[in-house]
């Protein structure tokens, strides 16, 4: 019986090898970049995905019909962004007047956090614990605020770089469909690329979009559970459990047990903790296992072990900001491979099933 002989190799799987090999050398050649330009590199990425929300915001509001009419593309994305821009000052005013109130309530919290120590400290012996005032005279003043106002002036710089960015990649995007153009001279290929751009940026949109609008569920109710409870600062930790909740797994967590802790210190009783806990961890179950599925489809198809190595790794080179960024990211590093045939297996291979969608690649 004779052996058939093995499938030649021919230019298809050689082109494919190359191409696989040549998006993991991207891959690395950008997480060098990551540690390396930082400085700039961060701003960019951040800038990228709040155009990306501007955009998806503007589609949806086009598309709504207001009085049997539609908008234009330019009145949306204006509305867009004087939204963005709300939403901005709205942050940079909460987080201010949180700072005074903090200020105001510290007193309070250090009394009740002694008070506690003090009955723990009484359980195994210890009889002294030094004051508040005695730990802050230990502590170098000077080099502290030094560090506090380059801290304060290196997230405004960056916040600065950021809205920078993002003016300059809405004035881009007016004439990229030019540039498409010119790049394919024929109107097939010109015509199958602008289908492929349409198709990723679609997903992306529809991605980074629905996420935010069920981190925003999430806030809410949030919110809306530690109003009723009497949690200070309900609407920085609602605003905190909005960003968090980009991070899976992590944020969810961390979301809920800020708060909760801050009731132990806040308040005499356990009550309010046992009720900030349970309820919060209550919503964050409901939105993660009920809401988002229903509204995300199969749109966030990562593998558990792909999102805990980009999380650990955005983790160590951006810190919480690329933690945030990371699930995004991954998201939108699939959805571009799936539409290629040379990289599907990349796609496939950070996907949790395997299923890329049942995309039909485009090259």
């Amino acid at each position: 019986m004779s052996e058939e002989p093995p499938a030649p190799s021919g230019p298809r799987t050689n082109f494919r090898v190359i191409t696989v090999f040549a998006a993991f050398s991207i891959v690395a050649l950008f997480i060098y970049l990551m540690v390396v330009a930082e400085a700039i590199l961060l701003p960019f990425v951040i800038a990228v995905f709040v155009v990306i929300l501007l955009d998806s915001l503007a589609i949806r509001l086009t598309k709504t019909s207001f009085f049997g009419r539609h908008l234009p593309t330019w009145a949306g994305m204006t509305i867009s962004i004087l939204v963005f821009i709300a939403g901005f000052i709205f942050l940079a005013n909460l987080i201010r007047s949180n700072i005074a109130d903090v200020t105001a309530a510290l007193p309070g919290y250090e009394e009740n956090i002694r008070s506690m120590l003090d009955n723990s400290l009484a359980f195994f012996g210890v009889r002294e614990l030094p004051s508040v005032q005695e730990l802050i005279k230990q502590i170098d003043v000077g080099k502290t605020l030094g560090s506090t106002v380059s801290a304060v002036a290196a997230i405004t710089g960056n916040m600065m770089t950021v809205l920078f960015y993002i003016i300059f990649i809405l004035l881009e995007q007016v004439t990229f469909g030019k540039k498409v153009k010119a790049l394919f001279q024929k109107t097939d290929d010109r015509k199958r690329a602008q289908e492929m751009i349409e198709e990723i940026t679609k997903d992306i949109q529809t991605y980074i979009g629905l996420k935010t609008f069920v981190s925003a569920i999430t806030g809410i109710f949030s919110y809306g559970v530690m109003a009723a409870v009497g949690v200070d600062f309900a609407g920085f930790w609602a605003v905190l459990i909005f960003i968090l909740n980009f991070i899976p797994y992590i944020g969810s967590l961390v979301g809920v047990a800020f708060p909760a802790l801050l009731t132990l210190v806040q308040f005499d009783s356990l009550i309010p903790f046992v009720v900030t806990g349970t309820v919060l961890t209550s919503v964050q179950l409901a939105v993660g296992n009920l809401i988002e599925p229903r509204l995300m489809g199969r749109s966030l198809n990562l593998s558990p072990l792909v999102i805990l190595l980009s999380l650990a790794i955005f983790g160590q080179i951006w810190g919480v900001v690329g933690m945030v960024l990371s699930m995004p990211f991954m998201v939108i590093a699939m959805i571009v491979c799936a539409n290629f045939a040379a990289t599907r297996p990349v796609a496939i291979i950070l996907s949790a099933s395997g299923d890329v969608n049942k995309r039909h690649p485009f090259l």
